[in-house]
């Protein structure tokens, strides 16, 4: 949710969100709530997916070819999930997340992003 808090752009994206135009709108929006876990769930399963690179890229590539589909979708808009993610593990692990923990898991995050883009970019140049 924190995503879409600090990034207000983003509700435009989606016709469903438009209208969710303060913090309380969107905090009482079920549908965003499960769009937010969605992102959090690829997130997730992207990580899971680390041990398995053939499955890992070929998820993440999807993922982000879908969002071509998004009209004024940017690639960029991507990288705004890095905080929010960052800050959700942080919060997670309270007093586990140690900077070794923090660096790792920006190096992750970075990567999946990185993976995400490619994807979107690759389905680019097959349409």
């Amino acid at each position: 949710m924190m995503l879409f808090e600090e990034h207000g752009e983003l509700l435009n994206l989606f016709e469903k969100f438009k209208e969710l135009k303060t913090r309380e709108d969107q905090a009482n929006s079920l549908e965003l709530a499960e769009h937010a876990s969605t992102v959090m769930n690829t997130l997730d399963e992207g990580i899971k997916g680390l041990d398995n690179l053939d499955a890992f890229f070929e998820y993440l590539h999807q993922v982000g070819a879908s969002h071509r589909r998004i009209p004024g979708f940017k690639v960029e808009y991507f990288w705004k999930i890095e905080k929010p993610f960052l800050t959700a593990v942080e919060t997670t692990l309270g007093d586990r997340y140690t900077e070794n923990v923090e660096n790792i898991y920006k190096i992750t995050i970075k990567f999946i992003i990185e993976t995400l883009i490619k994807g979107y970019d690759n389905a680019n140049a097959t349409t």
